[in-house]
């Protein structure tokens, strides 16, 4: 028994050793399996990584960019670029301090392929890590070119690609990030039809973009001998003693012009001598800052000009700047220079002539309100009818067309001089004249009876003349009118309220001051104020009974109680109550429009 007993506790005490050594060996096993896990490196692919190409500027190229960069304007303007690879942030959560990401990049079009041998290594070997996700090298824009096209930069277009070959604990990835190339392209291509039209120290250039600009941001303009303060450059100066394409170089000592944008063919160019010779060219800009070659040079030469004031002054007119009027001693004379001096003060400090209008739109509608109650009182003795049926004083306003075209020459007429000065800039045809016109109704006695106030906005421009008096500059010259009135206005519309007439006779006087600027792209603008009066005659046609349910809606709707069409023939007598040092500006002249009643 002792025996067996004894037998039977070595048999368990074995078998208890045994395991316990199993044990021991599975766990030394399974520890042994996790440390082979945790140095083992990640599995990566191009698609853990970013590469990209930068300009010297810091621009990074585009997909679209890319295309045409390496066009051969390029090649004859080498540049430095910058290749940088970055890794993911997911990426890089997996790498641990052990492991080992180094990268070469290389120009070809499989250098994914372990067996190819026709890739170009450029740059140098780049190191990336879990804390450093981004490293990058200088890439020579020859060592592109002599990778894919032997440093021919006027060979076919070839695409390729940039690799960066990336190893990850020394073993390469399964696919590797690359980014496209198109080498040896034409780029942007040079604008054709260059022509140059003289200007007072400048010219004005013209030219012919090419059929695609898809690929351009816009144009500048090279003037030789160069300006004295040329402009900056907007394609990248690397390529400022090049000549791309074989042509007369971009050296920007030459640029006399800013960026044109794409859409623009034509520009004035300033700065230059008159009367010396200049050859023009244009240069095309990518949008990646290539340039095109230089254009073929049209010659031009600046020139003075004569805008319609040299012309006017050199025809003997005699108008002044600032105010000109005649006859101080009448009282309406005394009531334009009242009008005169509001707008000045209206206007002070101000370069545009919107406020003088706004104020006297303003001071109008502050006496009309405060006058309202008598003028109301007023009408209810008068007017025949009773008060009850008599709607209370409103507003008119009118929105007024017309053609018109200032009598200037009337001046030269008057002194039996053949010259026209406005004729022979501006033409003889008629151009738009536009008016508002806001009308306070004060009483009603046998009609309306009302004070307007107007104004209105016109302008002419034409091309300047040069030196002859017959041939057109590049220079602009313009006159621009705002003229300002006040008005008595009758409108015999009893007619409408008794007898439901849809036409409606009126008539117009009153005092006018007209503000009117010269201006000339190459001098400074000359401007002054032309006093003067007008009278119109004219009808309304309402249009109520064209539809009677939509005229109450709309009265009902927005207080319009009346719509009209209206047509008027005016007369504007505006030569400063006849000074002689006033610009002549009036005409006789018809308006039509569309006139509103509140």
């Amino acid at each position: 028994m002792h025996l067996a007993g004894a037998v039977q506790k070595s048999a368990e005490s074995g078998l208890l050793a045994w395991f316990r050594v199993a044990a021991l060996g599975a766990t030394l096993l399974g520890a042994t399996t996790a440390r082979g896990q945790t140095t083992s490196p990640p599995t990566l692919g191009a698609g853990d990584f970013t590469l990209t190409l930068t300009r010297p500027d810091g621009h990074s190229l585009t997909t679209d960019e890319l295309v045409v960069y390496f066009s051969h304007a390029r090649c004859s303007c080498p540049a430095n670029l910058t290749a940088t690879l970055a890794i993911s942030s997911d990426a890089a959560a997996m790498l641990t301090s052990a492991d080992t990401v180094d990268a070469q990049f290389m120009i070809g079009n499989d250098c994914d392929n372990v067996q190819a041998t026709a890739c170009t290594a450029v740059g140098s070997v780049v190191t990336l890590s879990a804390d450093d996700t981004a490293a990058d090298t200088s890439v020579p824009t020859s060592a592109v070119f002599n990778a894919a096209a032997s440093g021919n930069c006027n060979g076919a277009t070839t695409s390729t690609r940039l690799w960066a070959i990336v190893r990850v604990g020394g073993t390469r990835l399964t696919t590797e990030p690359s980014v496209a190339l198109t080498v040896g392209g034409t780029g942007p291509s040079a604008p054709t039809g260059v022509t140059t039209v003289s200007a007072d120290e400048g010219l004005v250039v013209s030219w012919t973009a090419a059929s695609d600009t898809s690929t351009v941001q816009g144009y500048q303009v090279l003037c030789m001998p160069g300006p004295a303060t040329p402009a900056a450059p907007a394609y990248d100066d690397s390529c400022s003693a090049a000549a791309p394409d074989g042509g007369a170089g971009l050296d920007p000592q030459f640029l006399c012009s800013g960026l044109i944008g794409v859409g623009t063919n034509s520009a004035r160019v300033h700065g230059l001598t008159n009367g010396s010779a200049y050859q023009i060219a244009v240069v095309a800009i990518g949008i990646d800052g290539t340039p095109s070659g230089p254009s073929a040079a049209a010659p031009g030469t600046p020139a003075p000009s004569v805008g319609f004031g040299d012309l006017y002054k050199d025809s003997g007119g005699t108008a002044m700047g600032g105010c000109a009027v005649a006859g101080r001693g009448s009282g309406g004379v005394a009531f334009g220079l009242a009008l005169a001096g509001g707008l000045l003060i209206a206007r002070r400090r101000r370069r545009r002539r919107w406020a003088g209008g706004a104020a006297i739109v303003l001071l109008m509608a502050a006496a009309a309100a405060a006058t309202r109650p008598a003028a109301a009182a007023i009408d209810d003795g008068a007017f025949p009818f009773a008060a009850a049926q008599q709607p209370p004083p409103g507003w008119n306003v009118e929105l007024r067309f017309g053609p018109y075209r200032p009598n200037v020459d009337s001046e030269f007429a008057a002194r039996g001089q053949s010259v026209r000065p406005y004729e022979q800039v501006f033409g003889s045809s008629q151009h738009l004249m536009m008016q508002l016109e806001i009308d306070r109704q004060l009483s009603r006695r046998a009609g309306t009876w009302a004070a307007g106030f107007a104004f209105g906005y016109y302008n002419v421009t034409a091309a300047a003349l040069s030196a002859d008096l017959q041939t057109r500059s590049g220079d602009e010259t313009g006159l621009r009118l705002i003229p300002l009135s006040l008005s008595l206005v009758y409108r015999a519309d009893t007619l409408r309220r008794r007898f439901g007439s849809p036409v409606v006779p009126y008539a117009k006087a009153g005092l006018d001051c007209t503000l009117w600027r010269i201006s000339d792209t190459s001098q400074a603008d000359f401007s002054g104020r032309t006093f003067g009066w007008n009278a119109a005659a004219g009808v309304t046609l309402d249009l109520s009974p064209l539809d009677p349910e939509a005229a109450a809606s709309l009265k009902h709707e927005s207080g319009v109680d009346q719509l009209a069409l209206f047509a008027e023939v005016a007369y504007f007598r505006l030569d400063g109550f006849g000074s002689d040092s006033a610009l002549r500006v009036g005409d006789t002249t018809w308006f039509a429009g569309l006139m509103l009643e509140f």
